[in-house]
């Protein structure tokens, strides 16, 4: 499986990305990908794209690294999902 995919969590696991000016998205996980605002399956990176697209439509920023910015609560807290590769 690609290394962009989120193979290792089952389908409807909840993640949340916090973006830095306080707005908070909260997503699934279905077939290895972020389902973004928009309905449409993405790899972590084009998920946290969409939302910034949302939250700043007249200034968002296209180099994010979403692997760093998605969080998945792991049963001890929130973890970034950077930690599951």
């Amino acid at each position: 499986m690609s290394d962009d995919t989120l193979w290792m969590l089952p389908d409807g696991a909840g993640l949340r990305f916090q973006h830095h000016n306080g707005f908070e998205y909260v997503a699934t996980v279905e077939d290895g990908e972020i389902v973004d605002p928009n309905g449409v399956k993405r790899s972590p990176s084009g998920a946290a794209r969409e939302v910034d697209k949302i939250v700043r439509p007249d200034d968002w920023h296209d180099g994010w690294n979403g692997w760093e910015k998605w969080e998945w609560f792991s049963g001890d807290g929130w973890e970034t999902i950077d930690n599951l590769r």
